[in-house]
């Protein structure tokens, strides 16, 4: 194959003289191919489009099927349940939702078609809905120094997980989503094998949606069928690829609930903080662009936050998080509009 680039592109042909037999001319002609080869790789990269963000694109959205992919992000999370009611009040119904972490809940409930009570949740949510510190956490935050750590040494999460999962079995209607027209894909993280461990609507469990928003180190890990399951983030921040290569899709939308105010101060937790959500950031668009360039059939466009979210991913205080759901209704109602999905049910 090399050869005949080499030849294409540069007139090199076998005869007496310029023998492609001869050990050191082959390998200069293989060299020589093998970097064009490269160059027009890296020049078909290069060129290639950056993942959209909801540009128009003139096609009719009648009969298009629709993927929508929630990344997560704590807290920050509640925009994108913003986005499903935008998605509801166009009455637009897509079908196959995929989610990690703490979107992993919004994806499932927006399958069993309950976008105004996931909005209604989030508004609501306060932190003693998701997280409480354990008793060795609170007391090996009191120790002095190496003291601390031997008492946190063995502990299984900083955090007592015992909350969320009770808000995720109150909110979580296993038999509607058993029922459900629409495909959900959930993704877990598996620390023992290094592998994601795929959910759907009929083998998803209160389980795997709480490992799915497990985060490690702050809540311990849920062992099940000999796997040890965390946060699906750890291994698919936005699970775009495995969406639409489970799901015949024509067009997806892939919400990016991560752009926070920049820092006012170079402190450890801000500068900490800022970095991990780059390059939380920067995954879910270059998986977005490699979903666009493996199957350039299917349209992917990006809902991002027109406005910074002024929310840390564990400040679960229902007010703050109500007005990123407004904001996501908004974004998602202009993203919609762009695509043509300006009818009114």
């Amino acid at each position: 194959m090399v050869e005949k680039l080499f030849r294409g592109r540069f007139g090199t042909r076998a005869g007496p003289g310029n023998s492609l037999g001869s050990p050191e001319v082959r390998r200069r002609h293989l060299v020589a191919g093998a970097f064009v080869l490269a160059v027009g790789l890296m020049s078909q990269v290069a060129g290639a489009r950056p993942a959209a963000g909801c540009e128009p694109t003139g096609r009719d959205p009648a009969g298009l099927r629709l993927g929508l992919v929630f990344a997560g992000g704590g807290a920050k999370a509640a925009y994108e349940a913003g986005v499903a009611l935008a998605l509801r009040e166009r009455g637009v119904v897509p079908s196959a939702v995929a989610g990690t972490s703490s979107g992993a809940l919004n994806a499932v409930m927006v399958a069993t078609g309950e976008a105004e009570r996931l909005a209604a949740l989030w508004r609501a949510l306060r932190q003693e809905d998701v997280l409480r510190y354990r008793a060795a956490t609170v007391l090996g935050g009191l120790l002095p120094g190496w003291l601390a750590l031997v008492a946190l040494r063995d502990a299984a999460g900083l955090l007592d997980p015992t909350p969320v999962r009770r808000t995720i079995e109150r909110e979580l209607d296993l038999g509607r989503l058993r029922g459900s027209p629409i495909r959900a894909l959930v993704l877990a993280a598996d620390l023992l094998s290094g592998e994601a461990r795929r959910f759907d609507n009929a083998t998803l469990t209160v389980d795997a949606l709480v490992a799915s928003a497990t985060v490690p180190g702050l809540f311990p890990v849920v062992a099940q069928d000999g796997a040890w399951l965390v946060d699906g983030g750890i291994v698919q921040r936005a699970p775009t690829l495995e969406l639409v290569e489970t799901h015949p899709l024509d067009r997806v939308l892939v919400v990016v609930a991560y752009r926070s105010p920049p820092p006012a101060e170079p402190g450890l937790q801000s500068v900490l903080e800022r970095a991990f959500e780059i390059a939380l950031s920067r995954e879910i668009l270059r998986d977005a662009e490699l979903a666009r360039l493996r199957h350039p059939g299917i349209e992917v466009h990006l809902i991002r936050p027109s406005e910074p979210l002024a929310v840390r991913p564990l400040d679960f205080d229902g007010e703050r998080l109500g007005r990123l759901v407004d904001l996501g209704r908004q974004d998602g109602l202009r993203c919609l509009d762009a695509l043509g999905y300006d009818r009114r049910p």
